[in-house]
């Protein structure tokens, strides 16, 4: 018994860093995403980095008018954007998804506003599409 537990500790942590570096990678998209949002490249955002899954849930003309109405209530660019919590899991039950999900909040102050922003993206080939955003009122 004792043969399997050595080759099976070695394998979980050989693959903590690769799935730290696919978080980490994740965070780096889901951050671009919030900075092109808050840039007004809504357009842009649904063509390159918006995922099909999402696509096939949302008309671009929903997603560019929601967008622009968050964007118009926060008043402009955020400041001091701050990690929270971060979370990855294997799909997720509620909406069906199979693959890998990866989900980040945010504190964020902008002009008119302090709020999270929760933003989830998933891999699809080579990179990490938004699959779900939201925009929560911080009262602290």
């Amino acid at each position: 018994m004792s043969k399997f537990i050595l080759p099976f500790l070695l394998s979980l942590m050989l693959g903590f860093p690769a799935a730290a570096a696919e978080l980490d990678d994740a965070r780096a998209a889901a951050v671009k995403i919030l900075q092109k949002l808050e840039q007004g490249k809504r357009k842009e955002v649904w063509k390159s980095d918006v995922s099909d899954w999402f696509k096939q849930r949302m008309t671009e003309d929903a997603f560019l008018a929601n967008t622009t109405v968050v964007n118009a209530q926060l008043g402009g660019a955020g400041t001091g954007r701050k990690l929270i919590q971060q979370n990855q899991a294997d799909g997720n039950a509620m909406s069906g998804y199979k693959g890998a999900v990866y989900s980040f909040m945010f504190g964020t102050t902008f002009p008119m506003a302090k709020v999270y922003e929760q933003i989830v993206v998933i891999r699809e080939g080579s990179a990490y599409k938004l699959s779900s955003i939201n925009f929560v009122p911080n009262p602290n």
